[in-house]
């Protein structure tokens, strides 16, 4: 009775894996019908929609042409021409005709005129500062060049050379003439590239500097000139791979950004008084100043804080000419030496304020670097509560 029993159970198992075998075999088949119908009448509705879609785009004045025959051509002609253009222009489309001004505005920059200037105060000098004409005040006239004005000459012969009568004013030919600014020659002006504080020339100044701070190696390929004279300083940076922008009030020297830029030289017309450079910040490497008369120790050390501003992290920023060295020159100056020193001191406390740390001082030179991060100055400001520090970490925020 065993066996007929275990013959059973067997039978009965393999007859449910068949069936079941078939159930499976049957599902798969009608997923592929059903997938097959699907996707056949998903072709046929895709090629309908592009085939309709495309002929109810199509524009009815241009149908689509299978071939052209010889007698086909393209139009390649243009179907807009002048003479097509109404002859009457409108007065707005007309150009603004101005007359060319008189030949005693040669000279005449808007925003520096001198009469303007008077009406302003002389405290910190702002009335050096830009100050524009009002509407009623703005000229309609040409600027008309110099009398004789001539072709300057091309770089790099411009840097010692320049027209007469591009810049016809002799004065600093005369103050200037035993610190090799500039000299007077044949209808021409000569510049042996010397200056207040370098009388043997740019040239050998800069390899001064050289020796305290690595001019070479291309850290320092921006600089910027406070009170440039003549712009030697920059003129004699560029064969050394370094570009400087020069600028200058328009003062007593009236012609010295003229003569930076008949030299080529790039600069302009300006002064530290009570605005801001127009410069962004962190813009260059090293600032200059030599005997710019600049009071960098007044105002709570603001115009050293500008400087600071406008020099990458580890720029540094050079001083010659009072009061450094003042110990050897304060006769000279005709100034005393406590006022001299205290100037001087001043200038240290404005510089340890902004953790600019003193890297030399040379002769007729000093040498300060500004810090990479001033992480390290909130330390010091236990002893140095000014400047603050702006919140806004926006660095063109700061003035």
């Amino acid at each position: 009775m065993a066996e007929p029993s275990r013959l059973g159970r067997f039978t009965s198992i393999r007859t449910k894996r068949f069936s079941n075998l078939y159930v499976l075999t049957a599902g798969i088949l009608l997923c592929s019908v059903c997938y097959l119908v699907g996707f056949w009448q998903n072709s046929r509705g895709t090629i309908a929609g592009i085939s309709t879609s495309g002929a109810a785009s199509r524009p009815p004045c241009s149908p689509l042409r299978s071939n052209l025959t010889a007698a086909d051509h393209l139009d390649f002609e243009a179907h807009h021409r002048a003479e097509d253009l109404p002859t009457s222009t409108p007065p707005a489309a007309r150009a603004r005709h101005f007359p060319p001004c008189g030949a005693e505005l040669s000279e005449y920059t808007p925003c520096e005129d001198v009469k303007r200037s008077l009406r302003f105060e002389r405290d910190r000098l702002i009335y050096r500062e830009r100050h524009c004409p009002a509407p009623e005040e703005v000229l309609k006239c040409r600027i008309p060049a110099p009398y004789g004005y001539r072709t300057p000459f091309q770089w790099p012969e411009s840097r010692g050379s320049a027209w007469y009568a591009n810049v016809p004013h002799k004065e600093l030919t005369v103050e200037k003439r035993n610190q090799n600014w500039v000299h007077y020659e044949n209808g021409r002006f000569r510049f042996p590239g010397g200056g207040t504080m370098f009388p043997n020339g740019a040239d050998a100044y800069i390899n001064d500097i050289g020796k305290l701070i690595n001019l070479g190696d291309g850290s320092i390929r921006t600089a910027i000139d406070t009170g440039c004279g003549v712009a030697s300083w920059g003129a004699y940076l560029l064969s050394r791979d370094i570009l400087a922008v020069s600028f200058a009030p328009r003062d007593t020297h009236e012609a010295q950004v003229q003569f930076a830029l008949e030299r080529g030289v790039p600069a302009l017309i300006g002064i530290l008084a009570s605005m801001r450079l127009p410069y962004p910040s962190r813009a260059f490497d090293m600032a200059h100043c030599s005997r710019c008369l600049i009071p960098w120790g007044k105002y709570d050390g603001l115009y050293l804080i500008e400087v600071d501003r406008i020099l990458r992290p580890g720029g540094y920023w050079i001083l010659s000419g009072p009061p450094i060295n003042w110990e050897k020159h304060w006769k000279g100056w005709d100034r005393t030496r406590e006022d001299l020193s205290a100037e001087q001191s001043g200038i240290e406390a404005v510089a340890r304020s902004l953790c600019w740390k003193k890297l030399t001082q040379k002769d007729d030179l000093a040498i300060w670097q500004k810090p990479t991060n001033h992480v390290h100055c909130k330390v010091n400001r236990k002893v140095f509560k000014k400047p603050r520090f702006c919140q806004d970490q926006d660095p063109d925020s700061a003035w």
